[in-house]
Formats: C-alpha cells, structure tokens, sequence
C-alpha cells in the first residue's frame, strides 16, 4: 500500500478493507471530451495521429497503414510512478477486416499487426508534421469496424483502486484470505465490489477484462506487471467506442521496459461478453 492514500471503502466493503488496503494502486483516469477538438499533438482516440515528417506510418502485415487507437500526452496528464512525465505514447491497430482488432490469438505480444509507439520529444509546430492523411484512403480499409468511430479528445484526472476482481491476482488473494474468501461468496457485496473496481479507460492500475485475464495462463505472461492502457466500451448512447460485444482491450508492459522506455514489448489483448 502506498505511504498515503485518500482511498476510502464505502461502508457495504468496509469488512474487506485490512485484506485489500495493501492493493492499492495511483491510475490516471481518462475522461472522453466529446466536444473537444484535439490538435494533432494532443491526447486522443481515434484520429489521425501524431506524426513527424522524417517518421514512417505504422504498416500493417497486409503492407496497410494501421489506424490511431489512442495517442496520450503525458505533458498533459498528472504524473505517477513509473509512466512518463513528458512525451506522446501511440497505440496503433489493423484495419483489415480479416484481423482481429490486431490481436494474435497464438502470440499476444507479436506487434505485426498492433503497434506502440514513444516520442520522446515532442514536436509542436505542425509544419514539421504530417498533416495530409489521405494516403490511408488508398488502401482496403474497413473503417465501419474499428472500435472506435470518430476522433475524442481526452482529459486525465488522478485516482486510486484496489485490485480489480478481473485481475488474475484477485483469485488467488481469495483463496487465501478468509476475509476475501467471504467477499467472493457474498454475491451483492461482490457485485458492488465488481461495479466500483476495474472498469473504464485509464492509464495504470488494475485491469478489467470481459473474460480472463490473459496473464492468468503462465508465469511468463505474468512478467507483463504494469496496465500501460487500458480502453473500455461505451455504454452512452454515443457508443463511440464498441470493442466486439461491449468489450475492452488491454496493453501490459514489463515495469523494468517502461522505466527504461522500451516499448517493443507489450502485450495486447481484448476480449468481450
């Protein structure tokens, strides 16, 4: 747990608040701006992305361009441990329509047909960037199936949870904890606790996964320790973003990468009901 925390319990889990207290991790909330504009070198989803003149497009293993999923700022989010203090992180996925959002379902880590991407400096005059996107409409791109439809601009807010019932970790603190044990068999208090803990977009914390933490299945993917991303669908009547049937996706990195800023290593997985 960390040192200081203005994390509160509501009163219904306050009897599981000593075995879950030590769980309790920063995040960065994203909050979508509907009415926002964003500059091309500002926190979005969806859009055209970020790109230097002297830098190369993010291509697919069709040889298509890969769309913008998301693209933080972090010069415009609060700071916590570990994530950046400056500079712009990229999310790309496929556009194909044979591919499954990007993922690889044999290797979840392989970045052929998903993409991260840093820049560490951060350039703002837009005469150095490319503006002129037209080149992705040359391609056999099915745009009426990525996840999400029109460019949102983003807000970030700091907040605080404990370990998520969708998290991997969550099962096993269960099994050796009576008091978690009780949680787990309440149905109302576990639905409250499953409600409140997990969901939305956010940078850090824990995870929220439709089906199964990924992470659950062997120790290797377990190194994957840190929540670089992670976005949820929407359930507004906008329904801008829809991963599947009201899924989520999710990008994990090793902590020991993200300090060195190594982002060639990520696992990526989404799934939904």
């Amino acid at each position: 747990m960390k040192k200081e925390t203005t994390f509160t319990f509501p009163k219904e889990l306050k009897p599981y608040e000593k075995a879950l207290e030590h769980t309790i991790l920063p995040f960065i909330k994203i909050k979508e701006q509907i009415d926002k504009e964003p500059k091309i070198f500002e926190s979005k989803f969806g859009g055209n992305p970020y790109l230097p003149k002297e830098s190369e497009h993010p291509i697919d293993s069709y040889g298509a361009p890969m769309l913008l999923l998301a693209q933080i700022n972090f010069s415009e989010a609060p700071s916590i441990e570990d994530m950046p203090k400056t500079g712009i992180i990229q999310f790309f996925i496929t556009a194909k329509e044979e591919i499954d959002y990007g993922q690889d379902p044999d290797d979840i880590t392989s970045q052929k047909n998903f993409r991260v991407i840093y820049y560490d400096n951060v350039i703002t005059d837009e005469t150095q960037l490319t503006t002129d996107f037209s080149y992705i409409n040359e391609y056999n791109l099915d745009f009426d199936m990525f996840p999400i439809q029109r460019e949102i601009g983003l807000s970030f807010e700091m907040n605080e949870e404990p370990l998520s019932c969708e998290d991997y970790r969550f099962e096993e603190l269960c099994d050796t904890n009576e008091s978690m044990n009780a949680l787990c068999e309440n149905d109302d208090d576990f639905d409250l606790y499953a409600d409140l803990y997990g969901r939305g977009h956010k940078v850090g914390g824990y995870c929220y996964c439709a089906q199964t933490d990924p992470r659950v299945y062997s120790d290797e993917l377990r190194e994957y320790d840190v929540l670089l991303l992670q976005i949820d669908s929407d359930e507004n009547e906008n329904g801008d973003i829809m991963f599947g049937d009201s899924g989520v996706a999710n990008f994990f990195i090793k902590k020991d990468d993200l300090k060195n800023l190594n982002f060639k290593d990520i696992l990526y997985n989404w799934d939904c009901s």
